[in-house]
């Protein structure tokens, strides 16, 4: 992020900064499992056999219609797709593990919203701590008094070179939230549709701010419970559930460190706590509640820089 001098008025450092940023968004939103987006890419993650509902709201006038590609992940789909409704279809998750894509498009020449649709593998298939070799660890049981946020999840996401490059919103791949204890592929992960839309919000808010940037920096994504273990982390940390992410703003230069937000020279907490006030206003307005979640301050330490993590656990915990 560029460094301003002090004194430099806000308004003519955001102008300084303006720049076209495209938040990805159609003209119409779909309803889809306990979500709605308006974004043209989304991610869905189903068990396989799982059927996914889409809906477009009444509000949304218009004829659609719904396409289907296999795309990299070259699912089959014969037979999967079932019509419910004038503005509302069914699909049939396959029963092997890729992706497909699928688009709802408005007629006629309209706008598109489009879905990666990862079929998982299910977590009956784990070995004791191992998923197809790859070590996922142990998860605890529900504990009582917690929401269904901290379930154990059914199922996990395979990552691969191919998987790995695929979008799940307009400015974020799946590869961005993988666990970091290996770089090996393939590997495994849990990843929530509802972070991804929080992800989006924030980023849009961010450039609406004066900070431009194409996408978040997300130091950790999802751990497994035997990484998260290694870090000595809280037991139920909500990185473990695909929940959370630790991001920063890494734009000018992009060198792997928060940028210097606030143009004092230095890259340190001062900057977390602007990306913080962002969310941390969003999360007092009405229309934001379904993204509720922590907020954590992080500061510089010998093995990173500062960094802030947001989750969607479903109530606001400030740290």
């Amino acid at each position: 992020m560029r460094a301003f001098p002090r004194g430099l008025g806000l308004a003519l450092a955001c102008a300084i900064l303006a720049r076209a940023f495209d938040p990805g968004k159609a003209d119409f939103q779909v309803r889809y499992k306990e979500e709605i987006s308006p974004y043209r890419i989304n991610a869905v993650f189903l068990m396989p056999g799982e059927v996914l509902r889409l809906d477009i709201p009444e509000a949304d006038s218009g004829r659609f219609q719904f396409e289907f590609d296999a795309g990299r992940g070259g699912i089959d789909t014969t037979g999967r797709l079932m019509r419910s409704g004038p503005r509302s279809w069914k699909w049939k998750a396959p029963d092997t593990t890729g992706f497909s894509q699928l688009r709802l498009i408005r007629e006629p020449g309209g706008d598109t919203v489009g879905f990666n649709a990862f079929t998982m593998v299910p977590a009956a298939e784990m070995k004791g701590e191992y998923l197809r070799g790859y070590r996922i660890g142990e998860y605890p049981p529900l504990p009582a008094g917690k929401t269904g946020f901290y379930r154990p999840p059914p199922g996990f996401v395979k990552l691969d070179a191919v998987s790995a490059q695929a979008m799940v919103s307009p400015h974020f791949r799946l590869g961005q939230f993988a666990c970091k204890q290996s770089a090996d592929l393939p590997a495994y992960l849990v990843l929530k549709e509802r972070l991804l839309l929080k992800l989006e919000i924030l980023l849009e808010t961010a450039n609406d701010a004066g900070f431009a940037c194409d996408t978040f920096h997300i130091m950790s994504g999802y751990r497994t419970p035997f990484y998260n273990r290694l870090l000595g982390n809280v037991k139920l940390s909500a990185h473990q559930f695909g929940g959370a992410a630790d991001i920063f703003i890494d734009a000018d230069p992009e060198d792997g460190e928060m940028d210097d937000l606030n143009g004092d020279g230095k890259i340190d907490a001062a900057d977390s706590d602007l990306l913080i006030n962002l969310v941390d206003a969003l999360s007092r307005n009405e229309t934001f509640i379904p993204y509720l979640g922590g907020i954590g301050r992080y500061d510089r330490n010998q093995s990173h820089g500062p960094f802030v993590h947001v989750d969607v656990r479903g109530f606001r915990a400030l740290w």
